[in-house]
């Protein structure tokens, strides 16, 4: 229903155009149109006989019809606005950042089975009760680091959050300024009545309550603090046996100071509520947000309605056509508009957004199409099998930054899979100088090494069996060639399948090789690499004969593709592996002075 008492225009400034339009019209009605050219060149008694009579109606008529049309054009340019009283549904626009502590105090038991599998427990319910909501996460401990960017994605976020543990985290401690000030600039842009910082902690000292009391200042409604624990408190269990003990040898138990907490809240118009089991904590915290979307006074939708005037404007311009008034605006209706590469999908979706979806749908290669960023580009590639190209976009990220340790792995695992297995080994060499303890690493390398040395040993007793051949008749082969000539082609790796894992940095932390570039005796060696890249680094299967055809056969591909998914199998998928090492990563980016 919409309520017309409360018209108001979206454009005003054009309506100051009525008033040069109503002195125009009155101009012309006046001097311009009322005379036809003739009449200062003919006497005065002649012009009723020579020239036409226009009847004075009609005449004024024509003029009132204009007016009419330049006033509704004007009205239609200043967008009349109506206000609404249907209420918009907005939950969608909520953002919510969630600062999590990540720190060993989050391991008290004090609520079973400890404080940071209840605060996970949250989170999850959190996904569950806000669908339509953006959501990301700040993991924190002695240092804080973005989890996941403000997104819809709930399975990526359910991923990463089950592998956040205090043994991931580069230090241990409280560093909320850090977490807090991470979070606010994930909000920049956001209305501050559609998004919330949720701190969930398990309590504070007293410098980090005058750290949060300052962003508390600032934040207002926009901060909602939920206390992990009991005033009791619960000792802290270590991994290798006991509790966390404090300088003096005394076992800690760290209590959540919930009064306190709830003092900084009220002082500042935030708000505070300890965990509980059921929905009641969120929906206390996040109750701002709920009515954002029923507030009569801000929930009333201004809607423009200039186009139902422009609908009245087309029978009086019509009336035009019958002068020619309209021809110059029909010639320029049939001239092409100018051709915009732009699809339905493009209205709704940045192209990122596309890619990722192809990507779920299993079509990595339309997806890397799709991708603008560069690292989600290599990715979608590198499913694709396209190894060669998602080597050269992981070089191109390298030239931008040279010492990430992930890009050097990432383009080391995409060359071994393309077959360059030098590369391959240098890039692992280089990922390992600036990251030591790269485990993903260091096992792809002794993989590499062990491949680069049977081949090299194979290479060297065919040679040797060429030699002996050679004493007697040497048999022609395919091309012209002798057998100690005749290598396999630089990228004979075959099909390598269609279940490959991501690089590092998405998820996954290895690939693997499927062919040696070097030069190699035909005739069983891609088969032999292959199952030297599934582990196997025994006896190689197969021996080559002087005569030895170069052409594998039918099966051998097979084996070679079933053995190399069988090496993809033992490489671990561990998302705890990759955000440790992220974090550690950017906790030494912190620590460098700057340049």
């Amino acid at each position: 229903m919409l309520e017309f008492s409360s018209l108001s225009f979206a454009r005003p400034v054009w309506l100051l155009a009525l008033l040069p339009a109503a002195v125009v019209l009155v101009l012309l009605y006046r001097r311009g149109w009322r005379l036809s050219g003739w009449e200062p060149l003919l006497p005065a008694a002649l012009r009723p006989w020579l020239l036409q009579q226009h009847a004075g109606g009609t005449h004024a008529l024509r003029f009132a019809i204009l007016g009419l049309v330049w006033t509704l054009a004007i009205l239609a340019l200043a967008g009349p606005l109506v206000h609404s009283n249907a209420q918009p549904h907005r939950l969608s626009d909520n953002a919510v950042v969630i600062v999590l502590e990540v720190s060993r105090n989050m391991l008290s038991d004090d609520l079973a089975p400890n404080r940071l599998q209840r605060s996970k427990h949250k989170i999850r319910a959190l996904m569950q009760d806000y669908p339509d909501s953006q959501l990301a996460l700040v993991a924190y401990a002695g240092s804080a680091h973005r989890v996941s960017p403000l997104s819809r994605d709930r399975n990526t976020l359910r991923s990463l959050l089950t592998a956040l543990e205090p043994e991931i985290m580069p230090v241990d401690g409280q560093n909320l300024d850090q977490a807090m000030t991470l979070a606010r600039q994930m909000l920049d842009g956001q209305p501050q009545s559609a998004s919330r910082i949720l701190l969930v902690t398990s309590g504070l000292d007293g410098e980090q309550r005058k750290i949060l009391d300052g962003h508390a200042r600032e934040l207002g409604a926009q901060l909602a603090i939920l206390g992990v624990g009991t005033s009791a408190g619960a000792p802290v269990p270590l991994a290798e046996g006991g509790f966390m003990r404090d300088s003096e040898g005394r076992i800690l138990l760290p209590r959540l100071n919930g009064q306190q907490l709830a003092a900084v809240a009220r002082q500042h118009g935030s708000r505070y509520h300890g965990i509980t089991v059921g929905n009641r904590d969120l929906d206390y915290l996040l109750q701002p947000m709920r009515t954002v979307a029923t507030d009569p006074g801000e929930g009333r939708l201004p809607l423009d309605q200039g186009h139902w005037l422009v609908l009245l404007l087309l029978p009086l311009a019509a009336l035009g056509a019958r002068r020619g008034w309209l021809g110059v605006l029909l010639v320029a209706a049939l001239l092409p508009p100018p051709a915009q590469a732009l699809s339905w999908a493009d209205l709704w979706q940045r192209p990122d957004q596309q890619a990722m979806q192809l990507l779920e749908q299993q079509q990595p290669g339309a997806a890397a199409e799709r991708f603008v960023d560069p690292q989600w580009q290599a990715w979608a590639l590198y499913q694709a099998g396209d190894y060669e190209q998602a080597a050269a976009r992981w070089a191109e990220l390298l030239a931008a930054a040279p010492d990430n340790p992930e890009y050097h792995f990432n383009l080391g695992t995409a060359q071994a899979m393309a077959g360059h297995l030098p590369e391959a080994l240098e890039a692992y060499e280089q990922a390992l100088t600036r990251d030591p303890d790269h485990t993903a690493a260091r096992h792809n390398r002794g993989v590499i090494e062990a491949l680069l040395e049977q081949l090299r040993q194979q290479q060297e007793q065919q040679a040797a069996g060429a030699d002996e051949a050679a004493d007697g008749a040497t048999p022609e082969v395919p091309g012209g060639a002798t057998p100690a000539d005749t290598s396999p082609p630089g990228n004979g790796n075959g099909d390598t399948g269609a279940s490959t894992p991501p690089p590092a940095d998405e998820g996954a932390t290895a690939g693997g090789p499927s062919a040696a570039t070097d030069p190699a005796p035909a005739g069983g060696t891609a088969g032999q690499a292959q199952d030297l890249a599934a582990g196997k680094l025994g006896e190689a299967g197969g021996e080559s004969s002087a005569g030895s055809a170069p052409a594998q056969p039918s099966g051998a591909a097979l084996e070679q593709r079933q053995a190399l998914q069988q090496w993809l199998m033992e490489i671990p998928d561990d998302p705890a592996e990759l955000l440790r090492r992220k974090f550690l990563y950017q906790h030494l980016q912190q620590q460098e002075p700057p340049r």
